[in-house]
């Protein structure tokens, strides 16, 4: 019996927890394809979202949704904002203009500015503003819009909402193994099915593999696993596994952990060292990158 038998086997119920290096918890909780996969695609995503869909007209459905009032105002001046709509390889498209303008209203003068495609009056040119009743700061030029971009730019949302939904499935998954890690038992497993998936991991095919196992009362229960590098649980004879001791068929495959820790002789889990700072770039990285960004723009 080697020593990661003779660490597995100790008595049924005794204490399992093992000391697991910090390193090594960061590299199990952000490792992973999901996690990084969908932390890149927010990230990147989170790019177009700043230049399309912070500037598209999300809010004055509800905003100018009450009693509005029209007064007449005129242009005080027009702004290119270097922005079109439509067009093609041989067609700029129709520009966006950003424009100012002020309006009096019971003796006192008021100020704003919106946007309008294609939409340039002269400065001086009298034109219709509408306005909340009870809100008069709240308002812009009949036919105009409040932001840059109609509420049609707020489907590019689609793509970090997307890497925010795989980011956040890869981070409750590997929660759980590194929960298991240090709490769990180990065990060796024998492959006793390995079944191709649906998907594919840079045109390859990811397989889930299921091995049996006998925990240390005797009884045989399953883990499975999916990976799409088959050859980490082809490698052996048997392959080795973290298990719940209170749920026996809940469990992990060690070759296949997010991060990539290394198990010893003696059934400790190594630290991963600076490889775990790595894994923390795209997911904590990006979102505090990005959550600046958003504070300078909206609180700033």
């Amino acid at each position: 019996m080697n020593r990661l038998d003779q660490y597995s086997n100790r008595r049924p119920g005794g204490e399992s927890r093992r000391g697991v290096p910090i390193s090594t918890r960061v590299a199990v909780q952000f490792g992973g394809f999901m996690v990084q996969f969908g932390a890149a695609f927010f990230a990147f995503g989170m790019i177009f979202w700043w230049v399309f869909g912070a500037q598209s007209d999300v809010t004055s459905w509800f905003k100018f949704m009450g009693d509005l009032q029209t007064a007449q105002g005129r242009v005080t001046g027009v702004e290119d904002t270097g922005i079109s709509e439509g067009g093609s390889d041989s067609s700029p498209g129709t520009p966006i203009y950003r424009v100012f303008y002020e309006y009096e209203l019971n003796g006192v003068w008021y100020a704003g500015n919106c946007y309008g495609t294609g939409f340039n009056p002269a400065t001086g040119k009298g034109v219709e503003i509408e306005y909340v009743a009870d809100d008069p700061v709240t308002s812009r030029i009949t036919g105009t819009r409040k932001s840059a971009l109609g509420f049609v730019g707020i489907l590019v949302a689609i793509f970090p909402a997307i890497g925010l939904i795989f980011m956040t499935i890869g981070l409750l998954r590997n929660a759980r193994a590194a929960k298991l890690i240090g709490t769990g038992k180990l065990a060796r497993g024998r492959l006793v099915l390995k079944e191709p998936t649906n998907t594919r991991i840079n045109n390859r095919m990811v397989y889930r593999f299921t091995f049996e196992y006998e925990d240390e009362a005797g009884a045989t229960h399953r883990v499975s696993g999916r990976t799409h590098h088959s050859h980490l649980l082809e490698d052996e004879e048997t392959e080795r596994l973290i298990y719940d001791p209170d749920n026996p068929d809940d469990g992990v495959l060690v070759d296949t952990l997010p991060g990539k820790p290394k198990v010893g002789d003696d059934g400790q889990i190594q630290g991963v060292g600076l490889a775990a700072i790595k894994l923390m770039i795209l997911p904590v990285g990006g979102i505090l990158a990005h959550g600046a960004v958003g504070v300078f723009l909206y609180l700033v």
